[in-house]
């Protein structure tokens, strides 16, 4: 297998690619000179970016409108990408969140979020990976967890849920595809400045430490992948962060954590 990506005249799919870090990453792909299949729920949305990718860098795109917490439009994601181009990467980015105390959230919106986060990752990897073993060009898969599935998260329980299958589940199965002509990396943000965030709750995070700005993000996600990281956590805050919890009780990072998004909340 080549030792690293390179994207140059090769197809990339994003999903989640409407806005926020998936929008962003298929920017610096066609800064790239990438063909893009840009998935998401909003067609018109995703249009107007292919629009702008095309006539700014002179590369292809192709949309797909698919709602991801739909089997039957996951399964058209993948059928309608391998007709319409020879795919080189995937990049699973599309998912969603619940900020708040558990309970606050119903069952449908716990069942939507499984469905985004958890059950179209595994069933796009479960289609693409022989896809791109049989392609034979040394392709690759991004998951886009989050630093959620490395620690625990109070207020964001389920989603910190979904993040940590992920997590696990790329880990685990990139060791059983040691050998095959392809890499999966899973990517861990911390938070990011996006407009995702500042419609949300978490919109009282902005102007800090804490939030990334998503150009960067975006950068360090393109080049985990390209690198064929096994697992990544962008900015250096994030990386020392984890490290320190190494030498902290679970309990007691899990109870910081409660306390500094019981702040965020109470000012909501």
């Amino acid at each position: 297998m080549k030792n690293h990506m390179e994207f140059s005249g090769r197809w990339v799919l994003v999903t989640g690619a409407s806005s926020g870090l998936g929008e962003e990453m298929a920017r610096q792909l066609a800064r790239q000179r990438a063909n893009l299949i840009l998935v998401a729920r909003r067609g018109a949305r995703l249009n107007t970016i292919k629009s702008e990718l095309e006539q700014a860098h002179g590369i292809q795109c192709h949309v797909i409108p698919a709602d991801l917490s739909s089997p039957a439009d996951v399964d058209r994601v993948h059928a309608e990408a391998i007709a319409r181009a020879d795919v080189y990467a995937v990049i699973l980015n599309a998912g969603v969140t619940h900020f708040g105390p558990h309970l606050d959230l119903d069952w449908a919106g716990f069942q939507n979020m499984l469905a985004t986060n958890v059950t179209s990752v595994v069933r796009l990897v479960n289609l693409f990976c022989p896809y791109l073993i049989r392609q034979n060009q040394s392709g690759g898969l991004l998951l886009v967890s989050s630093m959620a599935g490395l620690l625990p998260v109070p207020y964001q329980a389920a989603y910190a849920g979904t993040k940590a299958f992920i997590t696990n589940f790329s880990q685990s199965l990139s060791q059983e595809l040691i050998g095959e002509n392809l890499s999966i990396t899973v990517f861990s943000p911390g938070g990011i400045d996006t407009a995702m965030t500042q419609g949300s709750k978490l919109r009282h995070f902005e102007n800090t430490v804490f939030l990334q700005d998503v150009k960067s993000c975006a950068a360090d996600g393109l080049a985990a992948l390209r690198a064929r990281k096994p697992l990544f956590v962008p900015g250096r805050l994030n990386r020392t962060q984890l490290f320190a919890t190494r030498f902290a009780p679970r309990s007691l990072v899990a109870s910081i954590a409660r306390s500094a998004y019981r702040r965020v909340l109470d000012k909501a």
